[in-house]
């Protein structure tokens, strides 16, 4: 799994836990607040998953939405954090799905032989992978994100997105080959470059 982490701002808890309970007696300035501190972090997440700029801006947006609307649920069981990162990372999901067309599917055994050796990967710097994920078709940056990023196993992709395991699969190995082909050329031009 690649490990990348962007920091969040240092956050007091006791103006966190204020916010927390502004937000649920629906106070606008709390809420404010809680936007303009965790927006960058927001767009952290979003832009992982989304194709362009305004498609993150709309995400960020829903999560917040969603935030604001289901903060009552929010029980203390993780960290205000986790739960906040969760939000939008489903928000994501479910925008993808959403878009979703008759994509065509891949059985298990097709996938089997679609397999791309993730050393590869090892090699490039974590911003600049990063940055050629966004230039995957949607559906693989979003399995391959949630599979090398945020650590997700096969099944809870294919669970949480709505298709199979297969496809996961399938996806997954087409992005990481997707990626080996992107360092490979960007490689071949620094070193024609030199």
């Amino acid at each position: 799994m690649l490990k990348y982490r962007m920091s969040v701002v240092p956050m007091d808890e006791k103006e966190l836990n204020a916010w927390i309970q502004g937000c649920r007696r629906g106070d606008s300035v709390a809420q404010y607040e809680m936007y303009r501190k965790l927006y960058g972090y927001a767009h952290h997440i979003c832009s992982r998953y989304t194709g362009n700029s305004f498609e993150t801006e709309e995400a960020i947006q829903d999560g917040f939405l969603k935030v604001f609307t289901k903060i009552e649920k929010y029980s203390g069981e993780l960290s205000f954090l986790a739960w906040f990162k969760v939000i939008f990372i489903h928000t994501c999901i479910d925008r993808y799905r959403s878009k979703l067309t008759d994509a065509p599917e891949l059985g298990l055994e097709e996938a089997e032989g679609l397999s791309c050796p993730p050393e590869y990967l090892v090699n490039a710097e974590a911003e600049h992978l990063l940055a050629l994920v966004q230039l995957l078709p949607p559906a693989y940056r979003l399995c391959f994100n949630m599979f090398a990023i945020e650590g997700y196993g096969y099944q809870e992709i294919a669970d949480m997105i709505g298709i199979s395991i297969g496809t996961v699969k399938s996806n997954i190995s087409k992005a990481r080959a997707q990626l080996k082909n992107m360092i490979s050329q960007d490689q071949k031009a620094y070193h024609h470059g030199k």
